[in-house]
């Protein structure tokens, strides 16, 4: 099987899609398929065209996700006559697929990893007016198969989109159990983490993610004033990524607002291979959100069998396991309540749920396979 991906970014770009996707590629390599990988070329460093082995190649063409998306069809139909099937993925590349998809008549999968709806209003105001319009593009095409990365994602799709049934199938994303398993981790790393950061003798939630306003974080520091009443040790570690200048300072200036840096630690960034260091440093990890498709902080802070404070909200239930507290994301008091409940060792114990590489390969795998066999 010959297997043409389209994808807006790839390696040597490095985030949980293109992680994602590259492991899928490996592993379909073992199993003797060809590939091909059709990406944008994001800096000048990178090459044009790879060869990684004798079954994969790569292709970059232009110069950022967005030229990628116009200006390559021609590259893509050419390829695209050289495969079976067809892979690629929300957003960027999949209004080219489809088109590629009218002039070679490959089949075509679509993998969804997140669809906003009218969230986008609730976001962005005005603005999400022009990121739904786009949204709303991409489902009017027709793909043979649209993978959903959890129930959650393909209710979402059914109801806001009205694809049928039987075009719309779960394939959970996979957590890599050899990284996060505390057995493998030695407790004086963890002691040095604390001592590093001045979290001796501290009661400590962690935060670690973007400060997006989909992630609500800023409900979470106003609550903080309420728990120092009942936990004067308490510390809020909070690692933010300040590539969002706007809502970083937002952040920032609401720390300083209410009058809490003293509970409250600020970092920008830490080691992805270190963050587990962090994770089983805290004694529990705060997990805010309004709108999650399957998200891997929360899975793999599970895996770690670490507590986790979480929205009851979207795909999140249905990940998450170990010991739990649901919260209402847009009440301060309830947040505070269940952080409480967590220091008074009162939480639900929900039973281990595992998101394994083979099950999401082998679901892959029927999928292309069910389309040629068509």
């Amino acid at each position: 099987m010959k297997i043409l991906f389209i994808l807006d970014l790839y390696k040597p770009h490095i985030w949980w899609v293109e992680i994602l996707f590259e492991n899928i590629i490996s592993r379909l390599e073992k199993k003797w398929h060809r590939i091909i990988i059709l990406t944008s070329k994001f800096n000048k460093e990178v090459k044009e065209y790879e060869n990684f082995s004798d079954n994969i190649e790569i292709y970059r063409v232009w110069t950022n996700r967005y030229n990628f998306m116009f200006f390559s069809i021609l590259k893509w139909i050419k390829l695209a006559k050289e495969c079976d099937l067809i892979h690629t993925t929300t957003y960027n590349s999949a209004i080219p697929s489809w088109f590629i998809w009218k002039f070679s008549w490959k089949k075509v999968v679509l993998t969804v990893h997140e669809i906003f709806w009218k969230l986008w209003y609730r976001f962005l105001w005005w603005k999400g007016f022009f990121f739904k319009q786009f949204e709303d593009l991409i489902f009017k095409f027709n793909f043979d198969k649209y993978i959903c990365v959890s129930n959650y994602t393909k209710n979402s799709i059914r109801l806001a989109y009205w694809i049928e049934d039987k075009k719309l199938i779960t394939v959970y994303n996979w957590v890599d159990y050899k990284i996060w398993n505390n057995d493998n981790y030695k407790k004086n790393d963890i002691e040095k983490i604390k001592k590093d950061n001045d979290l001796e003798n501290y009661y400590v939630w962690l935060f670690f993610w973007r400060p997006w306003i989909s992630k609500w974080l800023e409900y979470y520091i106003k609550s903080i004033p309420e728990i120092t009443k009942s936990i004067p040790n308490f510390k809020a570690f909070l690692i933010v990524s300040n590539n969002d200048k706007k809502r970083f300072n937002f952040i920032d200036n609401l720390i300083k607002k209410l009058n809490i840096s003293n509970n409250v630690i600020l970092k920008t960034s830490v080691k992805y291979t270190d963050l587990w260091k962090y994770i089983l440093a805290s004694d529990l990890v705060i997990v805010p959100s309004l709108a999650e498709w399957f998200w891997f902080s929360a899975a793999e802070t599970c895996a770690l069998w670490q507590k986790l404070v979480v929205s009851e909200i979207a795909s999140l239930p249905e990940v998450v396991s170990w010991k739990i507290n649901f919260v209402n994301p847009w009440d301060e008091k309830s947040i505070a309540e269940w952080i409480l409940n967590f220091y008074n060792n009162k939480y639900l114990k929900i039973p281990e749920k595992r998101f394994l590489w083979d099950d999401n390969i082998e679901k892959t795998l029927n999928i292309y396979n069910e389309l040629l066999w068509k």
